[in-house]
């Protein structure tokens, strides 16, 4: 057996190759069918209440903990000036800034080593398990890693490599001030924990006695008060409250988090997890011909690592964070790496071809087994009515088909296209799967939704244009889809008393003798199994 190689794509070939693949993976065009998941209801809810006079940021009327206006202000403006659906426009700003960051990443590999480097990098960032499940949600996550990587890689090409540190002190801190108002403090910690254990760039004091620094100081402290102080007048809360949400070594599965982190953190980053350990391989670290660059960027790696294993709240998506300096390591030693361990990764890839045949049979079952006997074998939390919509067939018969074509390049040209390709047709095929299924599938939960349009039958020849919400800590999607601002109250005597008619929503009567109160909503009606009633309150008059 020869030495190894591999086959050379052109450069357009590749940016074909992984446009092709984030538009079969994401499906941005159809972002605004599923309803709000989750964490997105309390992001709708925060861009449709942005003030742009103010950086404070409310969801019902309340400051939310930890809440920065970046991606708010970003969506309320785009929903203002084009008339988007507020999904997809949070959906569109999630994917647009995962492929800002895979730019980013391409043309820091690639300026350290060849185009491929930064085509296996930039193949890294957009296609691992843990951005089809999580950038495909409206999130802030995607735009907080891009400035929080940005601030970290001009920092070290105007501090380190150019030895500018007034400059570099300077554009990375306003870098890292709009990652800071994109996900909150836990990006200072990720910015500047890592300068404790650089090797010898920040060891003499003469780094930190140069002017930027102290403007970097200053413009930092700025942004942050500029935040911080508006929560703190709005707000019960304190500083502690702020940053205690994201330290929580109190929670009960805390060490069970522990321990499941580094088992999952691998399964998260498939199938480039076959070769990102390439980056920490001792014997290939001594060829590196970026040593300096390189240890910048494991330094990053682990620093940030152990931050979101030990001390964060084991939100998977913070993975994101670290994705970015571990993207680029592997795609600047790709070509060193696979030289010397290319057949062996390459002989684990069979499992591509059994991925695919996999994957056809289960669009067949999907399409043609009986839900019920489905379900005596996975747990359907939806129905599968999905299929019965008269371009399911069509839908299966495409994917079947893509499928079936990465599953004869596996089969007959796996030893011959470049190992980073296989990795990502493996991307792509996971990809096809969750366009084809599990996206239509998650689209039919549409319970918000379905209660929003129930509330809104009623506000709205009510006359309804502003309700107050009491004893609930939820329903952010509901309301939204109801389209009526809301204000979440603690008690009923915070309700003004000069508003002679006003609308309630709860699960228990108002009880209050200066009001009368009329149920809208029907005597039954619930809202994850308990009572939910709408309250209509007139003022009595004197006479009453």
């Amino acid at each position: 057996m020869g030495p190894y190689s591999e086959r050379i794509w052109s450069r357009t070939a590749c940016v074909c190759a992984l446009a092709a693949a984030f538009l079969v993976i994401y499906l941005p065009w159809l972002s605004a069918e599923r309803e709000l998941f989750r964490q997105e209801c309390v992001f709708a809810v925060e861009a449709v209440e942005f003030n742009p006079r103010s950086l404070l940021v409310t969801a019902h009327g309340v400051p939310e903990y930890n809440a920065v206006p970046v991606f708010p202000a970003a969506t309320w403006g785009i929903h203002s000036l084009t008339g988007a659906p507020v999904e997809l426009v949070m959906r569109g700003i999630s994917m647009l800034m995962l492929a800002a960051g895979g730019v980013l990443v391409y043309f820091a590999a690639a300026s350290q080593r060849t185009p491929k480097a930064g085509f296996v990098a930039a193949a890294f960032y957009l296609t691992p398990l843990i951005a089809m499940e999580k950038a495909v949600e409206g999130n802030p996550a995607t735009t907080g890693a891009f400035f929080l990587l940005s601030a970290q890689l001009v920092f070290f090409y105007y501090g380190i490599r150019k030895s500018n540190w007034n400059k570099a002190w300077i554009c990375s801190s306003v870098l890292t001030a709009l990652s800071f108002l994109s996900c909150g403090f836990s990006m200072l910690l990720y910015f500047i924990a890592p300068m404790f254990f650089f090797r010898r760039p920040l060891s003499v004091k003469s780094k930190f006695r140069s002017p930027g620094f102290v403007v970097a100081v200053l413009l930092l402290a700025g942004v942050v008060a500029a935040w911080t102080f508006p929560f703190l007048l709005r707000s019960d809360g304190s500083l502690y409250d702020l940053w205690i949400d994201s330290v929580l070594f109190y929670k009960k599965k805390y060490f069970l988090d522990i321990i499941e982190f580094p088992l999952l953190l691998p399964l998260r980053l498939l199938p480039w997890s076959l070769i990102a350990w390439l980056p920490f391989c001792v014997a290939l670290q001594e060829l590196d011909k970026t040593p300096i660059f390189s240890r910048y960027l494991r330094t990053l790696t682990f620093v940030i690592l152990a931050i979101v294993w030990l001390f964060n709240d084991r939100e998977s998506r913070d993975i994101f964070f670290l994705l970015g300096p571990l993207a680029i390591q592997t795609g600047i030693t790709y070509e060193l790496g696979t030289r010397r361990y290319g057949e062996r990764v390459r002989g684990i890839l069979f499992a591509g071809e059994l991925l695919a045949a996999g994957l056809v049979a289960a669009f067949i079952t999907v399409l043609l087994v009986p839900e019920k006997w489905l379900g005596l074998f996975i747990s359907l939390k939806n129905s599968l009515a999905f299929r019965d919509a008269l371009h399911f067939p069509a839908v299966v018969a495409v994917c079947c088909i893509l499928l079936l074509i990465i599953f004869l390049i596996f089969r007959s040209c796996r030893r011959q296209q470049p190992l980073w390709i296989m990795l990502l047709l493996v991307s792509v095929s996971c990809g096809i799967f969750y366009g084809g299924v599990m996206a239509p599938y998650r689209a039919q939960k549409t319970d918000k939704r379905r209660i929003g349009a129930d509330l809104r039958k009623v506000l709205a020849p009510a006359g309804c244009e502003k309700l107050y919400k009491i004893g609930i800590n939820d329903l952010y999607g509901e309301l939204f889809y109801a389209g009526v601002k809301a204000t979440k109250i603690r008690s009923i005597d915070e309700i003004p008393a000069e508003e002679s008619v006003v609308f309630l929503i709860g699960t228990e009567f108002p009880g209050t003798a200066d009001r009368s109160w009329t149920n809208l909503l029907p005597q039954e009606y619930t809202y994850n199994d308990h009572p939910l009633s709408l309250w209509k309150g007139v003022l009595r008059t004197n006479n009453e």
